[in-house]
């Protein structure tokens, strides 16, 4: 179990640190490193909310139910088919997203040829699909080996760059309410994790303990390395030039720390690739526990309409198989890719609205009504409740959607 745990907490590590982290310092630039270190901090404890609610509400409902099932067992038919379809818009649209950077860095990295790039692309989503195919057991074993590989390069990257830190530069404040106000959703999305977390309490055989350590030492790795990576870049350029460069457009903070450096380069993209492929290991195993779902076997025994206790062993079953699962889940995201960027890219834009409505305040709703009409499943020993109460739970899920709104309309 103990190694479980640890590899569950490195996929939620890896999902949760994306290549776009080499640019944070550059959008945080005019609000300085003492409020985005707060804010990462304020937004690591409350993104642990949802999760640590989605473990509660996991608790009453068979083994293989995602969130789209839980909302099925409490908000009926009309909650299944709107948490589902939205899962589904996400999950499809970031699949599409990962496997075209992934894509395009390996083809790079190879010199691969234009005319052969579309062809490359499906060439690499087959090893890619496999992994979270086959089993979560391989999944956690690969993500693992991509996730240490990712922390030697970030490591190399932070050695490389990082000469004299100048206290003086980390003092600086930000440069107005606004910027600070501006800054809320970026910070707001760099925690996302949580279409993640059914499928680990599955791997953890529901577990909640184990799963509580395995979230929030998960999320604590990010905002680890978050912090230190802000830091390094912020001690050492003055916030003038840090908002100059960010208005330049330009991205690769690192070269600019030291530009005369190749190696430096190498294991960048080394970290931005690997960052991807964790991403993209964690986003496919949520779509494969979804995808299993939907099409599970009926079971007369099974209620898929009802809260089950916390002790009750009951997992679903699905009809599908391996070749089944590996077309449904990668066969449109590669079509996306290949003919039709454009449409995953229009509903990237609502990504922040889509996936907070999902995996968070969906799942959010679902535990503030399992405890008003069902308080008898918590009467059981061991049933875990987290210790917020519903109204704040509610006022919360309220505060994260008008965030995403914020970032999805540039606010």
């Amino acid at each position: 179990m103990k190694s479980k745990v640890l590899g569950s907490m490195l996929l939620v590590a890896g999902t949760t640190i994306g290549a776009g982290m080499l640019a944070m310092p550059i959008n945080t630039a005019s609000v300085g490193f003492g409020v985005t270190f707060i804010e990462l901090f304020a937004f690591f404890i409350l993104m642990l909310i949802p999760a640590l609610c989605i473990a509660e509400a996991c608790q009453f409902a068979p083994q293989g139910t995602t969130v789209a099932g839980l909302m099925r067992r409490t908000f009926g038919i009309v909650g299944y088919a709107s948490n589902t379809i939205l899962l589904y818009v996400f999950a499809y649209s970031l699949a599409s997203a990962y496997i075209s950077a992934i894509s395009s860095i390996l083809a790079e990295i190879l010199s691969v040829p234009d005319a052969f790039k579309k062809i490359f692309t499906v060439l690499c989503l087959i090893p890619l699909g496999l992994i979270a195919v086959i089993s979560t057991k391989v999944a956690d074993i690969i993500n693992q080996i991509m996730f240490y590989i990712m922390c030697l390069a970030f490591v190399v990257v932070i050695t490389l760059s990082v000469k004299n830190i100048n206290l003086s530069y980390l003092m600086t404040g930000p440069v107005s309410t606004q910027a600070v106000v501006k800054s809320l959703p970026l910070f707001f999305l760099t925690y996302g994790f949580h279409i993640l977390v059914p499928s680990l309490a599955d791997y953890l055989d529901r577990d909640t303990k184990a799963l509580k350590v395995a979230l929030i030492g998960g999320l604590a790795i990010p905002f680890v390395i978050f912090t230190v990576w802000n830091l390094a870049v912020h001690g050492q350029i003055p916030q003038e030039d840090l908002i100059k460069y960010a208005q330049s457009n330009k991205v690769n903070i690192a070269s600019y720390l030291n530009p005369e450096s190749s190696t430096l380069q190498i294991f960048t993209t080394v970290f931005s690739l690997t960052a991807l492929i964790t991403s993209f290991i964690g986003l496919s195993t949520a779509l494969i526990t979804t995808l299993k779902e939907t099409f599970a076997k009926d079971d007369n025994n099974i209620d898929k309409t009802s809260l089950i206790h916390a002790t009750d062993d009951v997992k679903l079953e699905t009809s599908l198989g391996r070749i089944a699962i590996f077309i449904l889940a990668f066969a449109l995201p590669a079509v996306l890719v290949t003919f039709t960027p454009k449409a995953f890219v229009f509903f990237l834009g609502f990504a922040s609205i889509i996936s907070t409505l999902q995996a968070m305040v969906m799942p959010m709703a679902a535990v503030i009504k399992i405890r008003r009409t069902n308080p008898e499943l918590y009467s059981e020993k061991k049933v875990y409740r987290f210790m917020l109460p519903g109204f704040v739970i509610g006022l919360i899920a309220f505060a994260f959607l008008l965030i995403a709104f914020m970032a999805d309309l540039n606010l």
